[in-house]
């Protein structure tokens, strides 16, 4: 069966980037640096080529092409998962107790947001899985978002590299979030016209994506900064106000998250 020429184009064109974005990874040597990042597109690269040849072969109505479909979301999905708390890291890591607050935040946003969801599809099984799907990325965008507004709570700086690969895991959790729900909701029961809409919109908002990280990783990435236990004279040496704000800060939260310094 052969897939409609609007979603080929698009999955073609994404794959092209995906292989020039794990081009762009070793030979800049990122993948030393973001290695879950790196695992992540190369997992996307798989996943394209597997569902192409099962859809191709079986049709994307299948039973082998739901199995595949799924199975490989919830691969890539889960590296989706480890490359953003990868990234997430590299920015806080300097600061331990903003980092101790952050990591809770992501675990408690999603404790909650899944008991929510739980709660709105009981008795509910024929939607199950798209309500998983749903559900995992509105965990994902709900926690990302969270402490994308701690780091700018607390005027920490982003380096640009990093700030575009967040913004794009943001970008297409969203867009999921609302392909699943609005997309669904309009053209679900129109079977012949729903798959094939989402499919083009998912392949086409995630092609940006990778257009975006690609340019922004052409570039070297910043050098990863140390532990930060400085002396308060350091800290008002280089920003008076910033940094002896976020020194405060950072030892408030050490302390209340029981964080030990780190050994000179």
């Amino acid at each position: 069966m052969k897939l409609p020429l609007l979603v080929e184009i698009p999955w073609a064109a994404s794959f092209i980037v995906q292989l020039a974005l794990c081009g762009i990874l070793v030979a800049f040597g990122h993948f030393r640096r973001l290695p879950f990042f790196t695992a992540y597109v190369c997992l996307n690269v798989g996943q394209g080529l597997l569902l192409y040849v099962v859809f191709r072969r079986y049709g994307e109505s299948s039973h082998a092409a739901f199995l595949a479909g799924w199975w490989s979301e919830a691969i890539t999905l889960l590296a989706r998962v480890f490359a953003t708390v990868e990234i997430l890291h590299l920015v806080l890591s300097a600061y331990r107790g903003i980092w101790g607050l952050a990591w809770r935040l992501l675990a408690g946003t999603s404790a909650v947001v899944t008991v929510c969801l739980v709660l709105a599809s009981w008795g509910n099984p024929s939607q199950a899985l798209m309500n998983a799907d749903r559900g995992f990325n509105l965990i994902f965008a709900t926690a990302l978002i969270s402490c994308l507004a701690l780091i700018r709570y607390y005027l920490i700086r982003v380096e640009n590299a990093y700030k575009v690969l967040l913004a794009g895991f943001c970008f297409y959790a969203c867009v999921k979030i609302l392909l699943n729900t609005v997309l669904y909701d309009f053209l679900y029961h129109q079977r012949v016209r729903y798959p094939f809409t989402w499919q083009m919109l998912v392949v086409a908002s995630y092609l940006i994506v990778l257009i975006v990280w690609s340019a922004a990783l052409l570039r070297p990435l910043p050098e990863k900064k140390k532990q930060q236990s400085l002396p308060t004279s350091m800290y008002g040496r280089i920003s008076p106000e910033i940094n002896l704000q976020l020194q405060a800060i950072n030892r408030q939260l050490m302390n209340f998250f029981k964080i030990e310094e780190p050994q000179q």
